[in-house]
C-alpha cells in the first residue's frame, strides 16, 4: 500500500507541480551554466605545447629543428602532458605547547611528456638532437670500439660530456604548456628545462596500438601567465595544421535565418557596412571577394526573414534579460550576506575580542541590566 501511496504522489507531482522523484534544481545547475560557462569545468583535451630550441645546438648541417615548422609539430604532436606540480616541504615546530607549520623549501615535480611516435620520426628526431647536442657517444660511434682503455693517441676522442660544448639544447623558457578555455590560454613555461629520461615504444608482434615516446623533463622554475588566444598566440597556436574553412554559423559561412545573433542579419549588414567603409577591402582583392560572400548570404538570410521569426526572437531576448537581471540581484545579495559574514569572523577573532574572553561592552550591557549587586564574601 505504500508503494502505491508513493506511486500515486509521484503521478500527481508530476502533473501539477512538474516534480517527481527527479528534478533539475537551479541552485545546482546554475553553478556551471550561468555567465557563459564561467565556472564549469575545463576539459582535458584542450592544451597546447611549445618547444623552443637553440638554433646553436642542432648538431646536423640538414637537421629541419633549425626551422620552425618541426618545433611547432613536435609540439602538436604530444599525447598527453602532465602540468608541473609544486610541492612544499614544511616543518612543525613546537612552541611552548603550541604547533607552528614552517616552510621549509620549494621541490618542483617532474613533468612527464608522452608523444606519438609518427612515422616521419620528429618526435625521435627531437631526443637524437638532444643527445648529440650533450654527449659525444652518437657522434664518433666507430671510435667507441676502436679505441682501447688507457690508449695513448694524439687522436683521442672524448665520449659522454666530455665535450667542449657549452651550449643549452632548450632556451631559457624551454618548454612551454597552454590550457586553453574559452578563449584564453594558461601558460605554465617551464625555466632551463633539462630531460631527465627518455623511455621508447616497446614494439610488439600481437598489438597493433600506436607507439608512443615519453619523455620525464626536470627544471628550476614555473612562469605562470594567461592572454587571449588568437593567430600564432600562443606561438605557434593555429599557424599550421589548423582548418580554417569559417564555420557555418558565421556569416562567411552561410549565417543563421535570424535576425539577432553573431551569425544573424543584423551582425551581417554591420559587418558588411564595416567592411565596405574600410581602405583595407579595396587594397586587398582576397578581402574585397570576402565582403562579398558576406553580402551575398546576408541577403540570402533576409529574404527568409518573417515578422513572427522577429517578434519571437524579441520575446526570447527580453525574457533572458529579465530573468539574468533578477539572477544577479539575488547572488549580489548572496555575496552581501558572505561578506558579513566574513567580517563578523573576522572581528570575533581580532585580538580585540580574544576567544574565551567576553568584550567589555557585553559586560557593560549586562551589568545595566542588573539592578541589585551582590558583594561575594
Amino acid at each position: 500500500m505504500a508503494k502505491l501511496t508513493k506511486f500515486l504522489g509521484n503521478v500527481f507531482n508530476g502533473i501539477f507541480q512538474s516534480k517527481g522523484d527527479m528534478a533539475d534544481y537551479q541552485h545546482a545547475a546554475r553553478l556551471f551554466q550561468d555567465d557563459y560557462m564561467r565556472l564549469a569545468p575545463k576539459v582535458q583535451f584542450l592544451y597546447h605545447v611549445v618547444f623552443n630550441i637553440q638554433n646553436a645546438a642542432i648538431r646536423s648541417p640538414d637537421a629541419a629543428f633549425n626551422k620552425g615548422q618541426p618545433q611547432i609539430e613536435c609540439g602538436m604532436l604530444v599525447k598527453d602532458v602532465k602540468l608541473p606540480g609544486v610541492q612544499v616541504q614544511t616543518d612543525t615546530k613546537n612552541q611552548y605547547g603550541k604547533k607552528a607549520n614552517y616552510q621549509t623549501a620549494v621541490t618542483y615535480a617532474p613533468v612527464n611528456i608522452n608523444f606519438h611516435d609518427d612515422n616521419d620520426g620528429l618526435t625521435n628526431g627531437l631526443w637524437q638532437q638532444y643527445f648529440k647536442a650533450n654527449y659525444n657517444d652518437s657522434l664518433y660511434y666507430k671510435e667507441l670500439y676502436k679505441q682501447t682503455p688507457y690508449q695513448k693517441s694524439d687522436n683521442f676522442v672524448k665520449f659522454g660530456l666530455n665535450s667542449d660544448r657549452n651550449v643549452n639544447f632548450f632556451m631559457r623558457e624551454g618548454i612551454s604548456i597552454y590550457q586553453l578555455s574559452r578563449h584564453r590560454f594558461y601558460e605554465f613555461t617551464l625555466i632551463n628545462p633539462m630531460i631527465q629520461s627518455w623511455d621508447p615504444p616497446t614494439m610488439t608482434a600481437g598489438s597493433s596500438q600506436p607507439a608512443e615516446n615519453q619523455m620525464t623533463v626536470i627544471y628550476e622554475g614555473i612562469k605562470y601567465a594567461t592572454g587571449r588566444i588568437s593567430t600564432d598566440n600562443p606561438a605557434g597556436f593555429a599557424a599550421i595544421h589548423y582548418d580554417r574553412s569559417p564555420s557555418p554559423l558565421s556569416i562567411m559561412g552561410g549565417g543563421t535565418a535570424g535576425f539577432f545573433g553573431s551569425g544573424g542579419v543584423l551582425a551581417g549588414g554591420l559587418d558588411v557596412f564595416g567592411s565596405l567603409t574600410s581602405a583595407d577591402t579595396y587594397t586587398d582583392p582576397f578581402a574585397l571577394i570576402g565582403t562579398a560572400i558576406k553580402a551575398k548570404n546576408v541577403y540570402e538570410n533576409a529574404k527568409n526573414l518573417t515578422k513572427e521569426g522577429v517578434r519571437k526572437e524579441i520575446t526570447n531576448i527580453a525574457e533572458k534579460s529579465l530573468t539574468k537581471s533578477a539572477q544577479q540581484t539575488l547572488d549580489q545579495k548572496g555575496e552581501a550576506k558572505f561578506d558579513a559574514y566574513k567580517t563578523t569572523k573576522a572581528q570575533a577573532l581580532s585580538p580585540n575580542t580574544t576567544q574565551g574572553v567576553i568584550p567589555a561592552s557585553t559586560v557593560n550591557a549586562t551589568n545595566n541590566q542588573n539592578t541589585t549587586v551582590k558583594r561575594v564574601p
